[in-house]
């Protein structure tokens, strides 16, 4: 996996939009829908890469969504930010069994994040009996207003998890 390093150089100041802006842009192979992660879990993705600047839609923001699975347990979900501090995960079978303090990770399904990443804890379920699916409040692992560096993901796709077996003629 490829990483690039960059620095937080600003913050949306209008209150309907959870995004950052870093240093690094198109020349220096940014892309839109690229992942961007810290070393505790994921930010966001980029969403309007410039020149020699980018702007990240943080996972918070209510129209940031991604595929997600209960570490524990394997249950996938959609995670959507909420345009707050928080997190809710969607369309969890009411019968899997999520828990609080759940670790939350990146399924790896919407093409931005690779598989496995951390994303949030589980602070809250509720299992309602006419629902089909469970509400489960999330909590970031990483808080967006602390940030100062983040990692873009730059190339995930050649990313190997065993020894590629030689292959003889």
């Amino acid at each position: 996996m490829t990483l690039i390093a960059a620095q937080v150089i600003g913050r949306d100041l209008i209150i309907d939009h959870k995004t950052i802006s870093i240093n690094k842009g198109t020349q220096h192979g940014l892309k839109d829908g690229q992942a961007v992660i810290t070393l505790n879990g994921v930010v966001g993705y980029v969403f309007r890469p410039q020149l020699t600047t980018s702007s990240v839609m943080l996972m918070i923001d209510r129209y940031a969504v991604a595929d997600g699975l209960i570490q524990r347990t394997r249950a996938s979900g959609s995670i959507e930010g909420r345009g707050t501090s928080s997190l809710s995960m969607k369309y969890i079978e009411r019968t899997e069994d999520v828990q609080p303090g759940d670790i939350v990770v990146t399924g790896g399904l919407d093409n931005i994040f690779p598989k496995g990443f951390p994303l949030a804890i589980v602070e809250n379920v509720e299992r309602k009996t006419i629902s089909i699916s469970l509400k489960v409040d999330l909590k970031p692992l990483v808080d967006p207003r602390s940030l100062e560096e983040v990692f873009v993901v730059s190339n995930a796709a050649n990313e190997e998890f065993q020894p590629q077996a030689s292959v003889t003629q």
